[in-house]
Order: structure tokens, then sequence, then C-alpha cells
């Protein structure tokens, strides 16, 4: 009964039919189990893909790390209260410190340093907006750090698509994600 059951999938009753699956940024391996059937076979019927973003597209990346820096010439430090500044720097050496600890050894058989990955997650740190440090902090987890190298599900559906040939893209460009989390106050963050 469980396989039936299924809010993450929406059929839009036409010839050929039509799906709005709703998916969730994180690593596939902690939700695959539990989709159910009906939405993967509707995803490998399918011929055509639309994501929300196209992870898979460099530009795409290189877009959204750059929305997320300041106006040049400011620093976090510039706009974060002295206070809160001083703790953030304090959990981030934390984390670093840590990150050798939280790291599978299947992830160090990889060649994954724990000086590597806390730079490809908190790189730059000093030159985010307060919204994607935010975000970012909520991801430096034990449990978000051993599933690092997992790709998240949109990003492994994408890579599916890909391999299987399908048609893909996307329904938002950069801009229309990164505009309405920039367009955040400090309160709201």
């Amino acid at each position: 009964q469980q396989g039936e059951l299924n809010s993450f999938l929406w059929t839009i009753r036409r010839d050929p039919p039509a799906y709005l699956f709703g998916t969730i940024h994180v690593p596939y391996t902690r939700v695959w189990d539990f989709i159910p059937d009906n939405s993967k076979a509707a995803f490998h019927a399918s011929s055509s893909v639309y994501f929300e973003l196209d992870l898979t597209d460099p530009y795409t990346i290189s877009g959204l790390a750059s929305c997320q820096m300041l106006p040049h010439g400011e620093n976090l430090q510039d706009v974060l209260p002295r206070e809160l500044y001083r703790r953030l720097k304090r959990h981030l050496d934390y984390i670093k410190l840590m990150l050798p600890h939280w790291m599978t050894p299947d992830q160090r058989g990889k060649g994954l340093y724990a000086d590597y990955l806390f730079n490809a997650i908190a790189g730059n740190w000093e030159r985010k907006r307060p919204v994607w440090v935010m975000l970012m902090v909520n991801s430096l987890t034990e449990t978000d750090i051993r599933s690092r190298g997992v790709p998240v599900l949109d990003l492994y559906l994408a890579q599916e698509a890909e391999r299987m040939k399908k048609k893909t893209g996307a329904v938002e460009q950069v801009e229309e994600q990164c505009h309405p989390l920039n367009g955040l106050n400090f309160s709201q963050v």
C-alpha cells in the first residue's frame, strides 16, 4: 500500500500524461528508498524532464555562487553585529576542527580531505550575504558532512535524465531564486 501513496507526484491527465514531482534538496540516498514506485515509473516513462534549476550547467553553478556574494568591497564583518560575527567565526573554527572526525572512511578513501571539504562548503564565507551564510551553517552538521559527495535528489535525477538521454531543462533562472533571498532584510534572515 505504501507504494501507492505519493504526495510528491501530481499527474496531469492528458495524452501523453505530464507529471509534477516535488523534490527536496537532500542527498538522494536519504529519500530514494521512500519514493513510491509510481514516481519512479513516471520519471522513467517521461521523455523530457524539467527541473527547478539546471544543476548540471556550470553557468548555473557559477551564477548561484556569484549571487551569494556581498556587493564589491563589503565583508560579512561589516554587516553583522560584532558579537554575532564572533560567535559565527568561533562556530566555523569548531566545525573545521570536527570535520576530520565527522568524515566517513568512504569519503577519505575517495581522497576527500577535511580542509578541501571545509573550503568547498564554507570557502569565502566572509564575503557571502547573511542569508547564504545562514543556509551554509545549517548544512554544516555531522549528518550533512557524512553525506557529502552524494548528490541531492534534484541533481541525481538530472544526472539520471542525462544518462538516459532524456530532454532536460529548467523552469527558473538563477536570478529568480537569488533575488528573493537576497532581498530579505537582516531581521528576516
